[in-house]
């Protein structure tokens, strides 16, 4: 026969080559199959190509020739081949005694599709259960077939929860199309803790169920008029083996869920079953040594059999060093522990006696000292100081020796009598070798020969020291003096000490070395203002100039690090010092008072509102500053700072009345005056237009007639954000806001995307060719400087639904909600009170979750609305799109019952059963009763609120 490989079908099928309708036929070619010492295909393979030729039959339209009698509903309909597939699937699952780590193996829809189907067939009702929203049984009724199910369903459940933790998604899930929001859903806690409550209570089952085995399940044939079960034949399962198994699985979930005192229980109960059980039948399946692992790692004081030094040594640390040294001497014989792990415990031991926080002997330390040196000889790697000088040390030393002497091998003693000769000839110890031969364990470890050799030793000439000494401490003879290496260190000195006592004194020092060397070289991290350093450098060389340098440098450097009190300090040292200088250095003082004057400005903005820099003596020393006559002005930065800080202490006044000396002074004066007016005229006139016009050019086209214009925009730009970020007082935050958002909406002119927030309407409102402005300057402008106000001000409700809104104009939908609901918990006392009806805010949302696609959100948040919107919740209700929300579990949330009814008939028509029933229990519960009172209603809609409202924060806020 010629073979065509590239061609499908011209190969012949091996005899051994087994199709899956055979099983269907030979009931007892499945059995045959699967006892087969390699079964090709395996059996989770088989149960995987069951279940896809049960959806390759659905898909394919073939038509579902019911048997008889075999659905309780019917309105479910499943072909008898499909049946017959299901059954065999079990029929496999069964053959494996229901193994959790081979079911867990399968496609993930697999094993949703494997449980439904044996909650299915063992049921009475014959109801398909979906999961994981399986109504609670009554266990004391429920039939011994139907409570395997719901056992083994929540194993599998408890299990999966804990595997998505501690493995990845591939080995989880393998081909999985199971989405993340699915895992959250089935695998939340609510669930997690009904399955625990479960699992406990079937630990007191007085009846054991039987484990279902393969001739439990029968085949439908063509001549049968219904599904017929033999649910007596399933195998007995005794009750060590049971609780063990449940013991083992309770035990896992609570380790991996860092509750070990719970975990630790079920563990020690599950080994205590185990030990009973006399004889397995499969459905325990715990591996000896990994529960022993479990217990150990929950209680390290339990016992089961050797342990390695490695363990007892951790068991050592964990329990305050009880044995420490017995295991150390062990080791130095076993030589397991790594050396690394026995120095770093020097360490830890050190740490002990030191934090105080248990008590341990006080030779602990140089007994472990002295063993890991013992170790340290014998593996010939001297890591760790010990030095034999000192008198305890050498006493721990030959303690170590003595008792672990006779344990240690031929090659070992070598080791170590070729170290104590060595220290004996060096002379390091004084009498050693007379300590030795007086211990009985060590007196005769030396031959004659060697004590010769140490004698011969003795009378010989002396080594030079020299040769005794290591390669840092060989030359240390005097060394020839060089100054140029003395200054570098005196430098260094100077750059790292900010004690002023001690600069003074290196400064003194430094010049009479005469090598022509200044400060203003010495690091060049240190930058003052050019005003000052044309003032310093103004004045005559010697000692004044060097100080006033580097103090007003090392303060500048403490200013831009947050320490305040030693800036100032340094700076006030520094003023008395000038004082009892020369008379020419009357202008340096005035230019360090106004440093002294910019850090306390600078501590008072970096620490708003908690400062503790007196506000009323400060802004009164910034009215002065402005108000000096002098030839000595204050430098542009002292200036603005000053400006700065009357406006967030409230002296508008001042500024408003006071000449404009400066070009920062136009901002800061026509933000004073618009706070002035908001003030004095409660919001009843609109502001003037002073800083309208100041900000309004920053925003306008760029001009291709001259690149100085561009220039100009970008320093006005650049000046006024200087300015706003770092207003703090709420008034002026305000105003700025309120100008900014008028721009952006009279530049983006788009009603939906609209932005809100109070005074806004005090502002112009109208632009000349205002869609040539520049909108995403405008945003990035704006969402900045509110972003640094709800910093100072985080409970700003206006200011939050503000940046909601920029994030909704912006499509940060996600974002946009954060901003939403924060302000709704403000507002509401996280929803502990009514929740007040906010249309603008709400349809917000509607519009956000609908651009998330979570649409059943959309369609709760449709009856937040002062009048609910019906029509939009229908079309958001009525379109079938995928859904990234929790769909049905949100419809607790509902209170009107008109979408309520339209969801019934909606699930109805498109024969979702399931959510049906879930809208049908909700419009039948006794509160929402259109018979109802008023305020019954009202309270119905208000717990309703409240729940949904924490869902969506817990899921977009926290």
């Amino acid at each position: 026969m010629d073979v065509d490989l590239l061609r499908p079908g011209t190969v012949p099928i091996s005899p051994d080559t087994l199709i899956g309708f055979e099983f269907l036929l030979d009931k007892d070619l499945l059995l045959n199959h699967l006892q087969k010492l390699n079964a090709d295909p395996s059996p989770t393979d088989l149960i995987t190509k069951f279940y896809d030729a049960t959806v390759m039959t659905l898909r394919n339209k073939i038509e579902p020739e019911n048997l008889d009698g075999v659905e309780g509903n019917s309105e479910v309909k499943h072909p008898i081949k499909n049946i017959a597939l299901k059954i065999l699937s079990l029929k496999v699952a069964a053959f494996l005694n229901w193994n959790l780590s081979q079911i867990r193996s399968l496609p993930f829809k697999t094993q949703i599709s494997l449980l439904q189907d044996l909650m299915y067939f063992t049921s009475e009702e014959k109801t398909i259960m979906e999961i994981p929203n399986i109504e609670q049984a009554d266990t004391k009724t429920a039939s011994p077939q139907f409570l395997f199910a719901l056992l083994l369903f929540h194993r599998w459940l408890l299990n999966t929860s804990m595997h998505r933790v501690t493995s990845n998604w591939q080995q989880r899930y393998g081909m999985s199309e199971m989405s993340p929001a699915d895992e959250n859903i089935i695998c939340c806690p609510e669930n997690i803790e009904k399955t625990v409550t479960f699992l406990t209570d079937a630990l007191q089952w007085e009846d054991i169920p039987p484990m279902l085995v393969c001739d439990c399940f029968n085949m439908p044939t063509e001549t049968s008029e219904g599904l017929d079960f033999e649910w007596t034949k399933g195998e007995k399962v005794s009750r060590e083996e049971f609780c063990a198994q449940i013991c083992y699985d309770l035990g896992t979930c609570f380790f991996y869920r860092e509750e070990y005192e719970l975990a630790k229980q079920y563990f020690n109960k599950c080994y205590n079953f185990y030990r009973l059980v006399a004889h397995q039948n499969g459905f325990c399946s715990i591996d000896r040594s990994i529960l022993e692992k479990y217990v150990q790692a929950c209680d390290s004081t339990s016992d089961f059999g050797a342990k390695t030094l490695s363990e007892q040594l951790n068991n050592s640390v964990v329990n305050q060093f009880v044995g420490l040294t017995a295991v150390l001497q062990a080791d130095n014989v076993r030589k397991e522990i790594p050396l690394v792990h026995r120095l770093n415990l020097e360490l830890d031991v050190q740490g002990a006696l030191s934090s105080g926080v248990f008590t341990v002997a006080r030779d602990l330390l140089y007994k472990v000292k002295a063993l890991n040196h013992i170790r340290c000889v014998l593996d010939r790697k001297m890591f760790n100081e010990f030095p034999l000088t000192n008198a305890k040390n050498i006493d721990s030393f030959l303690w170590g020796l003595q008792t672990n002497w006779r344990a240690h091998q031929e090659s070992d003693k070598a080791l170590l009598k070729n170290y104590l000769l060595q220290v004996i000839i060096q002379g390091v110890v004084p009498e050693l070798l007379n300590r030795i031969r007086s211990n009985e364990a060590l007196a005769n470890i030396f031959s004659k020969a060697e004590l010769q050799y140490v004698a011969k030793q003795d009378t010989a000439d002396d080594i030079p020291d020299s040769l005794f000494k290591t390669e840092s401490t060989l030359m240390d003879f005097p060394k020839k003096r060089k100054p140029r290496m003395e200054l570098r260190l005196l430098e260094r000195q100077l750059v790292g000490t900010y004690d002023w006592r001690e600069i003074k004194e290196l400064l003194v020092t430094m010049p009479l070395m005469n090598l022509g060397t200044t400060v203003w070289e010495i690091n060049p991290q240190w930058e003052l203002p050019i005003p000052l350093q044309s003032v310093i450098k103004g004045l005559p060389r010697g000692f004044f100039q060097d100080y006033s340098y580097v103090l007003l440098a090392k303060s500048r450097e403490q200013l831009f690090n947050r320490n305040w009190n030693l800036a100032l300090e340094l700076l006030i040292v520094l003023d008395k010092e000038l004082q009892s200088g020369p008379a020419n250095i009357l202008k340096l003082l005035k230019m360090v008072n106004w440093e002294v004057l910019l850090i306390q400005i600078t501590q008072l903005i970096e620490e708003w509102p908690r400062s503790n820099v007196d506000k009323s003596a400060l802004a009164n020393a910034c009215e002065v500053c402005f108000q000096t006559n002098d030839s000595v002005l204050p430098r542009a930065e002292v200036i603005e700072s000053c400006a700065i800080c009357l406006l967030n202490l409230g002296r508008w006044e001042f500024l408003l009345g006071y000449e404009k000396k400066w070009p920062m002074f136009d901002i800061t004066s026509a933000i004073a005056l618009a706070c002035h007016e908001i003030v004095k005229n409660k919001c009843s006139k609109k502001f003037s237009k002073n800083l309208w016009d100041l900000v309004l050019p920053i925003f306008a086209p760029g001009t291709s007639q001259s690149k100085r214009s561009n220039d100009g925009a970008n320093a006005m730009k650049n000046n006024l954000m200087s300015v706003f970020l770092r207003l703090k007082d709420s008034w002026c935050l305000t105003v700025v806001i309120s100008l900014l958002t008028r721009l952006y909406n009279i530049f983006k002119d788009e009603t939906n995307v609209e932005l809100q927030v109070d005074y806004m309407g005090l502002w112009p409102g109208s632009v000349s060719n205002a869609g040539s402005y520049n909108v995403k300057a405008t945003s990035e402008m704006l969402s900045e400087i509110l972003t640094h106000a709800l910093k100072e001000y985080p409970f700003n409700v206006p200011w939050l639904r503000l940046m909601g809104d920029i994030n909704f104009a912006n499509a940060n939908y996600k974002i946009s909600m954060s901003y939403y609901l924060k302000s709704l918990i403000i507002c509401n006392d996280y929803f502990n009170i009514p929740v007040r009806y906010d249309d603008h805010v709400t349809r917000r949302m509607i519009k956000c979750c609908q651009a998330l696609g979570c649409y059943t959100q959309a369609a709760v948040l449709c009856q937040f609305l002062e009048d609910p919107d019906y029509s939009l919740a229908f079309r958001i209700l009525g379109e079938q799109k995928p859904c990234n929300d929790a769909v049905d579990a949100y419809y607790h949330c509902f209170w009107d019952t008109n979408i309520l009814e339209f969801l019934i008939h909606i699930h109805n028509r498109r024969g979702e059963f399931q959510r049906r029933k879930c809208a049908t229990q909700v419009i039948g519960m006794l509160e929402l009763n259109s018979s109802n009172n008023e305020e019954i209603q009202r309270e119905a809609s208000n717990l309703r609120k409240s729940i949904f409202l924490r869902a969506l924060c817990k899921q977009y806020v926290f």
